[in-house]
């Protein structure tokens, strides 16, 4: 999610210097980001099919940026 407070080209340009296997979209109303209380980006979130908040990365994942969320992702697939 690209927060209120973060640029927008500057936001579009990182999602696709690193190829983010995944859309990222703009709160231009900050009311993603109150009601998951993001007070500082990157925050990635990983929600499940039944809309409930499973884990929260604060900051870059260490390691590579794909594996990482790739991993998240297929367990939450797998629930």
């Amino acid at each position: 999610m690209n927060a209120t407070w973060d640029n927008d080209s500057a936001s579009r340009r990182f999602a696709e210097e690193h190829r983010l296997p995944f859309p990222v979209g703009r709160d231009s109303s900050g009311a993603i980001g109150s009601l998951y209380r993001v007070d500082a980006t990157p925050a990635s979130f990983f929600i499940d099919k039944t809309g409930t908040l499973v884990e929260r990365l604060n900051g870059a994942p260490e390691g590579d940026l794909e594996t990482e969320f790739s991993r998240r992702i297929e367990k939450l697939l797998a629930q």
